[in-house]
């Protein structure tokens, strides 16, 4: 039976076919190499991929390894029990190797140009190995440590917890999967908002516990519609 190597990027949710090259694992970048003769998937994650986008990519992974990915008439990669992720975050031995491996594999292909290759009948062309040595992530600057240790993230008051609250489950309506994290900034409380489609907005708390909720640009006439809903059936909370 034919065992294939093939390249695939996850971007929003979706895997399509690259040409099997080293220029695709760039930092901004998710990449599933399947390789049939190892039994094994290779998940890259570039060190600029945000958190969702990782999330969506790993789901993604997952419903391959399980069912396969369909390349014209043929399902490829259901054989592959293992899988690898490759986190360029990390820099450790193990990782580097690994990473070193299969760039080599990926090298020894790249000249054919295709997404999916017979790994009995192509025929690579055989090119001079190149190290690529992977920098190690620098540590942050002592200042934005002091200044993180300084500035702690306040519990927000039982008494804005219900204008937030509504405004959030409301939210979650609209845009279900979404990425809620609390940041601390010049003093105030910012709830921060993500989803699939990117940043949508925050929530801004102040020490008097004044709450200002400011929309992105791209969602703003969205969400200020449905901030119009929350406050119109919790007025209460709202004055």
């Amino acid at each position: 039976m034919a065992k294939f190597l093939a390249m695939l990027e996850i971007d929003g949710g979706e895997a399509r076919p690259v040409p099997i090259s080293t220029t695709y694992l760039s930092s901004d970048r998710t990449v599933l190499i399947i390789d049939e003769d190892a039994g094994s998937m290779y998940l890259f994650i570039g060190r600029d991929v945000g958190l969702i986008a990782r999330r969506m990519a790993e789901r993604v992974t997952q419903s391959i390894k399980t069912y396969g990915f369909k390349y014209g008439n043929m399902i490829v990669g259901k054989n592959c029990h293992n899988l690898v992720i490759i986190d360029e975050k990390e820099t450790g031995t193990s990782f580097r190797e690994t990473y070193q491996d299969l760039i080599n594999k990926i090298e020894l292909w790249e000249t054919v140009g295709k997404s999916l290759v017979d790994l009995e009948k192509d025929k690579p062309k055989i090119v001079k190995k190149i190290e690529h040595p992977i920098e190690p992530v620098q540590p942050p600057k002592v200042e934005e440590k002091e200044e993180r240790k300084i500035e702690e993230i306040k519990p927000v008051e039982q008494y804005v917890n219900a204008k937030i609250g509504s405004t959030i489950l409301r939210l979650l309506d609209k845009f279900p999967e979404v990425f809620i994290g609390k940041i601390s900034r010049n003093g105030n409380t910012v709830i921060r908002l993500e989803g699939p489609q990117g940043f949508l907005g925050e929530i801004i708390i102040s020490d008097n516990g004044k709450v200002e909720i400011k929309p992105s640009k791209e969602f703003e006439a969205e969400l200020e519609e449905m901030i119009k809903e929350v406050a119109k059936k919790n007025i209460d909370y709202f004055t």
